[in-house]
């Protein structure tokens, strides 16, 4: 029935996937106890259950080549994911966060979605995926509308910031490394039903990636002043990016498909490797806020030198893997649309420069207010076993599936 398949494509998303879950997994180990009360007890949540079956939903996913049974494991998917958002739900923020992150899935993610494969199933008698000939573009956008919200993309992105942070942290690590990125491979599925030819698209897929990216670099990121959300609007700025490999087969590139699987790839490990970061300076000083890092470089030489490493990998910077990948991204907008690789480029520089900033003005800056408390040796190990890989996996691939791009 799920008719499952594997090509390179498929098989980089889910790597990625087992990859970050295995880190996140191993991060659980010691982070979890911050969950735990004063008589010894977690909140009343399956938490490992819970975390194994998200994990594996999202592993399967890329698997499977019937929209009815992708549909059944997407919401599988979405479900585990609200639960772990939810986790610490004596919290009122997790509990809000999850209410905004469940109602925004099941208006603007599952309901297009369960409307596109009907539509499918109705006029071309299958749930396979298959060639879209008959009501192209309403099912195409309804498609593309759905992986949308998921991926975060605006005007679609306003639950991100708010369910990422209120996860436990191993888990904002496979939302913003994981999940977001599977809205990207749903939308490369559907793109290849159509041989890409969706021109109808491109203005408005132009206008989202570029507020996308605005939005989160320019004028989100100088605003935080919590970690957690700084790396989450770190993954609506690279969902921007995510979505300049649609724009670019949509304007007649080719090979956009595994391109965009390599950029998964890179930005899943650097992404996972920050929000465990993040994780590991809110075990150790008990705070999320930026400013009661000041002076961490002073207090706490490894995990500033964390920070800062998860900080370059996340924004492309040598010798980190997502450099390459947004040159690629570069490359293929100035192929297509000059401006747009203007765009791109000017983009990149001022959200380093901006996340730069933080790490002056925290880490390197002033004297240490808290002094921090040992962090378990698993989370740390996680951490490093993402940065390792986020520094060799794209020779690893390369051996494996071909060419880096």
């Amino acid at each position: 029935m799920m008719g499952l398949g594997i090509d390179g494509t498929s098989a980089l998303f889910t790597v990625s996937v087992l990859v970050i879950g295995l880190a996140s997994v191993i991060g659980s180990m010691g982070y979890m106890r911050l969950y735990r009360d004063d008589e010894g007890l977690s909140p009343r949540l399956p938490y490992y259950p819970l975390l194994l079956s998200f994990i594996a939903s999202m592993a399967l996913i890329p698997l499977v080549r019937n929209w009815l049974a992708f549909l059944f494991i997407w919401e599988i998917m979405t479900l585990t994911s609200y639960f772990l958002i939810v986790y610490d739900w004596k919290s009122e923020d997790s509990r809000r966060a999850g209410w905004k992150y469940f109602v925004t899935m099941h208006l603007f993610d599952t309901s297009p979605l369960m409307f596109a494969v009907a539509l499918q199933y109705a006029f071309q008698g299958t749930f396979s995926f298959s060639p879209i000939e008959h009501h192209r573009n309403v099912i195409v956008a309804l498609f593309l509308v759905g992986f949308a919200a998921k991926a975060g993309l605006f005007p679609l992105h306003f639950w991100l910031p708010e369910a990422h942070p209120a996860a436990p942290s191993p888990v904002s690590a496979l939302l913003s490394g994981a999940m977001v990125e599977l809205g990207l491979y749903g939308s490369i599925r559907v793109l290849e039903q159509v041989n890409w030819h969706v021109a109808w698209w491109v203005t408005a897929m132009v206008g989202f990636m570029v507020v996308t990216s605005m939005l989160a670099a320019l004028l989100s990121y100088p605003l935080q002043g919590d970690v957690k959300r700084l790396f989450a609007w770190s993954t609506i700025d690279n969902v921007g990016w995510m979505y300049a490999f649609l724009l670019a087969g949509m304007m007649g590139a080719a090979g956009v498909g595994r391109g965009a699987s390599y950029y998964v790839l890179a930005h899943g490990m650097a992404k996972g490797a920050a929000f465990l970061t993040a994780g590991a300076i809110i075990y150790s000083l008990g705070t999320r806020r930026l400013t009661d890092m000041r002076g961490l470089l002073k207090s706490s030489p490894l995990l500033s030198g964390l920070f800062i490493a998860s900080i370059f990998a996340v924004e492309g910077v040598p010798p980190f893997n997502l450099f390459l990948n947004k040159m690629n991204v570069v490359e293929l907008l100035f192929r297509t649309n000059v401006w747009l690789g203007v765009f791109a480029v000017v983009e990149w520089v001022l959200a380093f420069v901006i996340l730069l900033r933080f790490i002056h003005s925290t880490v390197l800056s002033g004297e240490p207010e808290i002094k921090p408390r040992r962090v378990p040796s698993s989370l740390i190990a996680s951490v490093v076993f993402l940065l390792v890989l986020s520094l060799v996996s794209q020779a690893i691939c390369h051996v494996i599936w071909g060419a880096v791009p």
